[in-house]
């Protein structure tokens, strides 16, 4: 078989989870709890992941290829249970297909999307926009709205150079003012508008939304967005920062609204870990995207702001997105030194017929 070895940037991921390993290993005998063991098992095999799929991926564009069909299947299966009531629901508003969780579930498609997303930038083409459509429609279904505000954070920056390209076109500029006008009146005096904004305002997502915006300050009355999460034990134990808390064992934190973990991704990661392996990680990160382009900016952001209030890290998917970017970002610097190179050549025989010239 094929030798499977570990590049410069997964060195740091590799130090990442030898420093994980060292400090479950520390709380777990502490303690006497065997789930200190099991977190850390779960970065093994990631770490095992990210080197095999990375020595695919920068070897094998059939294999890109496969992956690419594979995610396009998975949204168009999740469509297909919806539409013959396959799915189930969780709490008989929010839809979870079979998944056992909507979160879960809308995660699964984001992810998807944005693998597929990402491969077709690198094979040079553009994904279809039904697959975003359904992604979109999916997410909406699960009233995810951390997964929703990913996707619509996205889509804006994946539009921002082309509305600034519009921008500098005065006709462009008229031609989507008169649509959006005429859109709009539609809109306003359709007969169903009345039905269709009562529908959107009793939807689970608007609901959902509604919710979380009310309990940002809210305290006497509930639980807020932070204590609900468990991220209050950043604030609650910030000696944990330092040196990490390990990860299990979630009952000790008795001054915590939530006994259960932490529900953020690289905030979990800074409370369990302390500062030193998340700074590996984050430099990890940095190594595998490179100089952003627009479109690696869209999807490291989203993914960014959901991860803010979902735990990702166990979920491989999550790991793999950093090796496409870096595959993503070789490929556009490797294009752009191979148009650099023609050009130097020609300013250099320029030159040299500039200097005969001068020479006769």
């Amino acid at each position: 078989g094929e030798k499977i070895s570990i590049e410069n940037n997964d060195k740091w991921l590799l130090y990442f989870v030898v420093c994980i390993v060292a400090i479950n290993l520390f709380y777990g005998v502490l303690h006497g709890e065997t789930n200190f063991i099991q977190a850390s098992m779960y970065y093994v095999y990631n770490l095992l992941v990210v080197l095999i799929f990375r020595a695919y991926a920068e070897e094998r564009d059939t294999f890109l290829v496969n992956v690419a069909r594979i995610c396009k299947v998975n949204l168009v299966l999740q469509l297909f249970f919806y539409i013959t009531g396959i799915g189930r629901y969780f709490a008989a508003s929010r839809y979870m297909g079979t998944f056992n969780d909507p979160n879960q579930m809308a995660f699964f498609v984001y992810i998807s999307l944005m693998m597929a997303f990402l491969i077709s930038r690198i094979r040079g083409g553009k994904l279809s926009l039904v697959y975003h459509v359904i992604a979109m429609a999916l997410i909406f279904l699960t009233a995810s709205a951390g997964m929703l505000m990913g996707m619509v954070l996205f889509y804006g920056l994946e539009a921002l150079p082309k509305v600034r390209i519009l921008a500098q076109r005065q006709h462009s500029v008229r031609a989507i003012l008169i649509g959006t006008a005429f859109l709009a009146a539609l809109v306003l005096f359709s007969p169903e508008i009345g039905d269709y904004i009562v529908d959107v305002s009793e939807s689970s997502i608007v609901e959902r939304a509604e919710e979380k915006l009310s309990r940002i300050e809210e305290s006497a009355a509930g639980p807020t967005n932070i204590e609900e999460r468990g991220i209050d034990r950043l604030y609650l134990y910030p000696e944990k920062l330092l040196y990490g808390a390990g990860e299990g064992f979630h009952e000790r934190f008795e001054q915590s609204y939530l006994d259960g973990e932490v529900h953020s991704t690289l905030l979990s990661v800074l409370f369990y870990y302390g500062v030193l392996p998340t700074a590996a990680l984050l430099y990890w990160i940095y190594k595998n995207i490179g100089r952003l382009s627009a479109g690696n900016v869209a999807v490291v952001l989203s993914l960014f702001l959901e991860s803010l209030t979902l735990l990702n890290q166990r979920q491989s998917l999550f790991w793999m997105i950093f090796v496409l970017l870096n595959v993503l970002y070789k490929k556009q610097t490797a294009e752009t030194e191979t148009a650099a190179v023609p050009a130097a050549l020609r300013a250099g025989e320029l030159k040299d017929t500039a200097t005969d010239t001068l020479l006769r």
